[in-house]
């Protein structure tokens, strides 16, 4: 076909006319047995066809082009930069884009081009980073769905802070099992985030309410979840929680009365400065002197200080009974012994940790007396079973007044939340049957089972307590 005849032609051809003829010069372009000179007359006239005012032929030459190598980069530059319908088919396929030029289009492009640059069939390391830094939440999930982009533990994490709130990119995170305890720690803070908005949006309780009772949960999330990880991962999401302001005296003597003494051990290694094997020998062993020393260290308040002597002296005390006692029953029996001990001086900070340990006590009296009268019944004697039931509920009810659910989430928002919980705190296959207290690899004083099965499930935390019900 001679050019000049072409661009002539072009003029009065209809649009059907003009999108075969599109398809046939790309075709035609691509045949490696033409000369180049008829290579270089079909790529001025392809060149022309770049301004048809339908884009029905723009997309035939996007679509005939699609993944080739030896397609004209000028060509590419501007179909990637033409009309959605067109630069979503050229930035999806074609190879001849620098990361240098997508990285710009997802900085600068639409959501829809930013989707297409995502689901490529070949991204790069830099192009992937660029999406989860700074491009749409459509864009991540995309990327996450693309078996063909590698994405690092840094792109995740990037993705978790920033979209963590959002429902299914946080569904998706969570199903990948090589993602980092660090930013499965940051996606327990954003469903407490996502709750809270829930929550308030229906009005189901007041603001600051609302804020407590999920904290709360969150705090036991990650309590649990740290009792399942390896020592190293330990370390690290105490070191963010640190940098992060998120160790605080209550959140540690809440994990002391969970059992969950190893993640104790490491904020005391963190925030003193001793090492940790030293922080363990001291707390394992009735060494009041030495425990004082590293509490002022660690820069905690002294006036809570007979507060976490009594509970880790009494874990200690009770473990050493070995099988006289249900490791189920210790969190309730610590906290009830450190309530009826405690005679120190009261002042704001002592105070807000004796109202901690009234709703723990609480909490546990009522799985305590699950559990207990699951082991009377086993011995057939149910009428002592009512008699201890009874006890126990009557004393978590004069600590704490347990209010009846006027009102529940509606069951597809239930569903959907208990999922992302059993997510959030993944179930561990194989955790040890006993504890060894003296061994320098154990998660703490309480088995890990205990703690993920008996003590704390974050799914009843949420549903079943103040979340379920209307203000």
């Amino acid at each position: 076909m001679v050019i000049e005849y072409f661009l002539k032609w072009i003029e009065t051809a209809s649009v059907a006319k003009r999108t075969e003829a599109a398809a046939a010069l790309v075709r035609a372009y691509l045949n490696k047995e033409i000369s180049e000179e008829e290579r270089e007359d079909l790529e001025a006239a392809i060149t022309t066809l770049l301004e048809d005012p339908a884009p029905s032929v723009r997309c035939a030459l996007a679509e005939s082009f699609g993944a080739r190598k030896q397609s004209p980069r000028h060509i590419i530059s501007a179909l990637a930069a033409d009309t959605l319908d067109v630069s979503i088919i050229a930035l999806s396929q074609s190879p001849v884009l620098h990361d240098t030029e997508l990285v710009e289009f997802i900085e600068t492009s639409e959501i829809d081009n930013q989707i297409a640059i995502a689901c490529r069939p070949w991204i790069s390391q830099r192009v992937i980073a660029s999406i989860c830094n700074s491009g749409h939440q459509d864009a991540c999930m995309a990327v996450l769905m693309n078996p063909a982009a590698t994405v690092t533990q840094d792109n995740l994490h990037a993705v978790a802070q920033r979209f963590g709130t959002v429902t299914g990119l946080r569904l998706m995170l969570l199903d990948r099992f090589e993602l980092a305890a660090e930013t499965r720690l940051i996606l327990i803070g954003k469903l407490g985030e996502a709750l809270s908005s829930l929550v308030s949006s229906k009005g189901w309780m007041q603001e600051n309410r609302v804020e407590k009772v999920v904290g709360e949960a969150c705090d036991k999330a990650s309590i649990s979840f740290a009792a399942k990880v390896s020592n190293e991962d330990v370390t690290h999401l105490v070191r963010n929680m640190i940098k992060n302001g998120k160790i605080t005296v209550s959140y540690l003597l809440r994990a002391v009365c969970m059992g969950n003494i190893t993640l104790v051990a490491r904020a005391f290694s963190e925030l003193s400065g001793v090492r940790f094997s030293r922080v363990e020998a001291i707390l394992t062993k009735d060494r009041k002197s030495a425990f004082k020393a590293l509490y002022d260290r660690a820069g905690l308040p002294k006036s809570a200080f007979i507060i976490f002597q009594t509970a880790i002296s009494t874990w200690r005390r009770l473990l050493s009974l070995g099988s006289e006692i249900n490791q189920a029953r210790l969190p309730y029996l610590v906290t009830r012994e450190v309530l009826d001990s405690y005679t120190g001086q009261k002042d704001h900070v002592v105070e807000e940790l004796i109202l901690l340990l009234r709703k723990l006590s609480a909490e546990t009296a009522r799985e305590s007396s699950k559990i207990k009268a699951a082991e009377i019944a086993n011995r057939d004697t149910i009428q002592v079973a009512e008699v201890q039931i009874q006890s126990d509920v009557e004393e978590a009810v004069a600590i704490e007044e347990i209010p009846a659910v006027e009102e529940v989430l509606s069951a597809e928002c239930e569903a959907g939340l208990e999922r992302e919980l059993e997510l959030v705190v993944p179930k561990i296959n194989h955790i040890p049957a006993k504890v060894n207290i003296h061994s320098a690899d154990v998660y703490g004083f309480v088995d890990a089972q205990v703690i993920q099965e008996d003590y704390i499930d974050v799914s009843e935390a949420i549903m079943n307590a103040p979340i379920a019900k209307a203000a």
